[in-house]
């Protein structure tokens, strides 16, 4: 009966240890980054993995690009496997990037020797660096943690430095605030100064250029977030726009919600092509509303609208995907 207590009380303190282990971690990806940036994204690659919703984006297989392939090889890091959360923050002359997951340090290194780059010291307790793709920057990477890695792409060689302690204004405030604005707490998430955000959205090769109108209607917010949460059997796209006052945000709402009926009127014309009777579905989907200074607006990607985007090249749609 002892033996069982005892065993009961280590269990239960080894379980009580790895979640603050889990909580630290977590806490590392936003606490480590500036408060001011042009854009913070955050992607919980572990739940992206286990939700429902996604299964018909994941069931078509991409052959990897062989520079990733090669990587993979190389280091053993493959993020389809041993990601579980990043924290990328953008910067005007620089890109942070705090990642949680699993990492073979000594294969990590010797890749960035094989590349031109160098290390200090025989592990990834301090810097390695290699040359960036983009002239006049250095990749630098660490381990902040075992299960932490830290990485810049900067003009200076050990911008990675910069991750190892915590700035003021950090991150965290802004990381509160978006899992704050979805239940469940969403699977990526973006926050932005407007203009960050017209940025992201304009320059994405994964969205409709009509989706990236929306962006402009923000013009008067304060800080805005985007989100994508996990509704299973579907996914919801939501927007979250803090303005500087209660008739600025009704005027925001007031144009979003125009915008989206007059792109939904648009699309309702015949055309040809898949693309705009999947987003017609979309857009019939908004929910826009006023909260105050808050404006908060979703959009529901259902199972048909899912499997369209999942579907190979000239497949044609789903049942109802023209409805």
């Amino acid at each position: 009966m002892a033996l069982a207590a005892a065993l009961a009380v280590l269990l239960a303190g080894v379980a009580g240890w790895w979640l603050w282990r889990q909580k630290q971690d977590r806490m590392i990806l936003f606490n480590r980054l500036p408060g001011e940036n042009v854009l913070l994204f955050y992607l919980d690659a572990d739940r992206l993995r286990h939700a429902a919703a996604l299964a018909p984006l994941v069931r078509q297989r991409v052959e990897p690009d062989p520079d990733y392939k090669s990587f993979v090889q190389q280091t053993g890091f493959d993020y389809q496997r041993d990601l579980d959360a990043a924290a990328v923050c953008y910067l005007t002359d620089r890109v942070y990037v705090l990642a949680r997951g699993r990492f073979d340090a000594a294969r990590l290194r010797q890749y960035a020797l094989a590349q031109g780059g160098s290390c200090e010291g025989n592990g990834l307790d301090r810097p390695c660096r290699m040359p960036a793709s983009q002239p006049g920057r250095t990749i630098s990477f660490l381990l902040i943690s075992p299960a932490v890695l830290a990485l810049a792409t900067a003009p200076e060689p050990d911008a990675v430095r910069q991750l190892q302690t915590t700035p003021q204004p950090n991150a965290e405030p802004l990381a509160h605030a978006a899992a704050a604005a979805g239940d469940p707490p969403p699977l990526l998430w973006a926050t932005a100064t407007p203009a960050g955000l017209d940025r992201a959205l304009s320059d994405s090769t994964f969205l409709s250029p009509n989706l990236a109108l929306f962006s402009r209607t923000l013009a008067g917010a304060q800080r805005a977030y985007l989100l994508v949460a996990d509704q299973s059997p579907n996914l919801q796209i939501s927007l979250r726009a803090v303005c500087a006052s209660e008739a600025q945000a009704g005027e925001m709402r007031r144009l979003l919600q125009g915008l989206n009926d007059l792109v939904g009127g648009i699309m309702h014309a015949p055309r040809p092509g898949k693309e705009a009777s999947v987003w017609q579905r979309v857009l019939a989907s908004a929910a826009i509303s006023q909260e105050k200074n808050t404006v908060r607006a979703s959009w529901t990607l259902d199972q048909t609208v899912l499997e369209s985007f999942g579907a190979p090249a000239g497949a044609p749609p789903g049942p109802g995907a023209g409805r």
